[in-house]
């Protein structure tokens, strides 16, 4: 069976550009998983620890037969490939490349190591906008609403995107009509 899937993207150290383009050509090699599109990248202030350089972030969307928790692991495999060293002294410092499962069709998972939808999908902007240029009016499976609705509620909360996200090499960032 295939499902649709959305995997966030991000990278703030060495050549960023270059190694999302590396780790989305390894996930399309990956047997039983196709991207199908890949949304525009954005530069982002990193999330918590802010002594850090700026993330570069986009979404892959996915066609795959794959299990999620068989998906998770060929993205720890990768991110390991791209120079990923995972250190649970410094969970969120900066990073060759971070490959996160966001949402697997309407799979849901609470098990150590596969938290689907990503529980923090919601809250991040740098997420939000990418899932809106690939799938508006995708529902959430926990949450009951679309990912438009879930960037209008973010950007309630915590202002303008202007100053948090960037296109990448573009010029300024136009919100997209919510409405």
């Amino acid at each position: 069976m295939s499902r649709t899937g959305f995997i966030g993207l991000g990278s703030n150290l060495g050549d960023r550009v270059a190694v999302i383009l590396d780790a989305v050509d390894r996930i399309d090699e990956t047997p039983g998983m196709s991207v199908w599109r890949v949304s525009t990248f954005l530069e982002t202030d990193p999330v918590g620890r802010q002594d850090q350089p700026d993330f570069l972030n986009a979404v892959a969307e996915v066609r795959s037969s794959l299990a999620p928790v068989e998906a998770m692991a060929h993205l720890l495999s990768i991110e390991q490939q791209l120079g990923r060293v995972r250190s649970e002294a410094d969970p969120g410092g900066p990073r060759t490349i971070d490959l996160d499962l966001l949402l697997w069709g309407d799979c849901t998972s609470d098990e150590p190591g596969l938290h689907l939808p990503h529980p923090r999908l919601h809250e991040r902007a740098f997420v939000l906008l990418p899932m809106v240029e690939l799938a508006p009016d995708l529902i959430h499976p926990t949450l009951g609403r679309t990912m438009q609705e879930l960037l209008a509620e973010e950007i309630d909360r915590h202002g303008d995107l202007a100053g948090r996200c960037r296109p990448a090499g573009r010029g300024p960032l136009r919100t997209p009509d919510l409405e």
